[in-house]
C-alpha cells in the first residue's frame, strides 16, 4: 500500500512540474531586432574625470524610434554602482571617479521599437550586447 501510495504521489508531482511552464514562451523565438554595439569604445584619464567616448553604428533598424540612448553601468571595485543614461545619440561623456579605486564601465546601445514594430506584451526597449571597458 505504501509503495501505491509513493507511486501515485511520484506521478502526481512530476505531472504538476511538467505542467508549470508557458508554452508561448518556449515557442517564442525573439523579435527580427536588435542593436549593434557601440564601436571604437576608448577612454582618457585626468586625475578625477575618466572621459568615455565611442562609435554609433550606421546601421540602425528602422523600426527603432531615433535618436537612440546609451546606457553606462559604472563598477566601482566590482559594485555596480550606478546607470548613467547618455541621451541624444551623444559619442562621449565624463564620468567622475576615485583615483583609488578600480573601474569598469559597461556601455549599451539601447532604443524603443516604433509603435508599428511594437507587439503586445513584448518590451519596447532594447539593447545591444555590452562592450565593457576597465580604467587602469
Amino acid at each position: 500500500m505504501k509503495h501505491l501510495v509513493r507511486v501515485t504521489l511520484l506521478a502526481f508531482i512530476a505531472a504538476s512540474l511538467v505542467s508549470c511552464y508557458d508554452r508561448d514562451i518556449i515557442d517564442f523565438k525573439g523579435l527580427n531586432y536588435s542593436l549593434p554595439k557601440v564601436s571604437n569604445l576608448n577612454y582618457t584619464k585626468q586625475e578625477k574625470v575618466v572621459t568615455l567616448t565611442w562609435e554609433i553604428p550606421t546601421a540602425i533598424a528602422a523600426e527603432f524610434k531615433r535618436p537612440l540612448e546609451v546606457d553606462i553601468q559604472k563598477v566601482e571595485n566590482d559594485i555596480y554602482r550606478e546607470i548613467i543614461v547618455v541621451a541624444g545619440e551623444e559619442t562621449t561623456r565624463d564620468v567622475t571617479i576615485d583615483p583609488t579605486k578600480t573601474y569598469r564601465f559597461v556601455v549599451k546601445l539601447s532604443g524603443y521599437l516604433t509603435d508599428e514594430a511594437r507587439m503586445e506584451g513584448r518590451s519596447e526597449r532594447y539593447y545591444s550586447q555590452a562592450e565593457v571597458i576597465e580604467i587602469k
